[in-house]
């Protein structure tokens, strides 16, 4: 991990951590800084500028210390796929038709989807969960979903996989952890203790042991996994107001199936990716030579939460003083902020002022081969 984006992480730590506990972000900064052995921020980052340099055991100690420090403080590792794209690369376990209409299903993370031209439907791992149908709002009057028969036999085919999925899970748990013993306390799958009450991180339920084993270990409240299932609320201190029993008569039962009809049309979704993309292509547009180019190419950016972006550039190969109008037009479309800087990174070749006579890649090339020659260096092909 190169140095720069190490610290960016500390930084990104510590700005989440801030959001968390409503405090100004130098406040956080200097936690961090305080818990890496160093009196404040300032002093880390005088620290970096010299030997100093952050290790990944330096990111795991901060890790653990804001976790600590806050029980439901997460540290985020976000995905941020769209929900148009969560089938993609997943293999259909059934292919079908209902009624002449066809369907594909497949499973993932323990839920199920049945799709079909025009709609879908999925049913969660939890047994409390009702069904959700989505029917696309630009289909027309002959969607199959719209009829009662078709939508039953649908929901049917679902649910019966839904069935076989849990059976699985049951099955590769504790005996104990779905068959309550004579005093009520079942064990968690996860090793979480042996108890007769639970407690939902999410809604703060307050769940018997043979509730949360007839829902194979989901919140029967909010459908939250076995992860956010806890014998104690230890989240909670003694000003807060205590949990309440939750009443679960559904479990078991037929639930009705939540319809929702949804734009499917296509958006523009500005995540990271994305947002890396079209700023590192404007800056290749800001590139005057092949220098600049490979500055462009090799520019460490990154994207905080609010979608703003720290771009940090090599001294050698991005000139001191040039802002990137391109990359700044850009974030002014997208109605973001971009900070820069400057960093000593290794550059790929050596001279690498080369490449600030000419913008062709062929020159340059040629340029570097002729350098090297001169200094009697042998090509290395490896």
């Amino acid at each position: 991990m190169k140095h720069t984006n190490s610290l960016l992480n500390l930084k990104t730590l510590a700005k989440r951590y801030a959001r968390a506990n409503r405090i100004p972000q130098h406040h956080a900064l200097d936690l961090v800084a305080v818990e890496l052995k160093f009196s404040h921020w300032p002093a880390l980052m005088q620290a970096s500028k010299d030997d100093w340099q952050v290790t990944p055991e330096d990111l795991a100690v901060t890790e653990v210390f804001l976790q600590k420090t806050l029980p439901n403080f997460h540290v985020q590792h976000e995905d941020g796929e769209a929900i148009k794209s969560r089938f993609e690369g997943i293999e259909p376990v059934e292919e079908g038709k209902i009624g002449g209409h066809s369907y594909k299903m497949m499973e993932t993370l323990g839920d199920v989807y049945l799709t079909g031209e025009g709609w879908s439907i999925h049913v969660s791992e939890a047994p409390h969960a009702p069904p959700r149908v989505e029917i696309a709002k630009q289909s027309n009057s002959s969607n199959p979903i719209n009829d009662s028969d078709f939508l039953q036999d649908a929901l049917q085919i679902a649910q019966t996989r839904s069935e076989q999925i849990r059976a699985r899970i049951a099955s590769d748990w504790p005996r104990r952890s779905t068959k309550p013993d004579a005093e009520g306390k079942v064990r968690h799958p996860l090793g979480h203790g042996l108890s007769d009450k639970w407690f939902c991180l999410h809604c703060d339920a307050l769940i018997t042991g043979q509730q949360i084993a007839d829902s194979l270990w989901h919140c029967p409240a909010c459908h939250a996994s076995p992860l956010d299932i806890f014998e104690t609320a230890f989240w909670l201190s003694d000003d807060d107001e205590q949990p309440e029993s939750i009443q679960t008569s559904n479990i078991g039962k037929n639930i009705e199936p939540k319809i929702e009809v949804v734009d499917t049309r296509f958006k523009l979704e500005l995540n990271e990716k994305n947002i890396t993309l079209l700023i590192r292509s404007a800056l290749l547009e800001d590139a005057t030579n092949t220098s600049e180019r490979l500055g462009a190419l090799l520019a460490a950016i990154s994207v905080d939460e609010e979608n703003d972006v720290s771009i940090v550039f090599d001294e050698d190969l991005w000139p001191e003083g040039k802002d990137p109008i391109q990359a700044l037009a850009v974030a002014d479309l997208l109605g973001i902020e971009i900070d820069q800087a400057l960093t000593c990174m290794t550059a790929p070749f050596a001279w690498p002022g080369l490449g600030e006579y000419t913008s062709s890649t062929h020159e340059y090339t040629k340029m570097l081969l002729d350098a090297y020659a001169n200094q009697g260096t042998v090509r290395n092909s490896g």
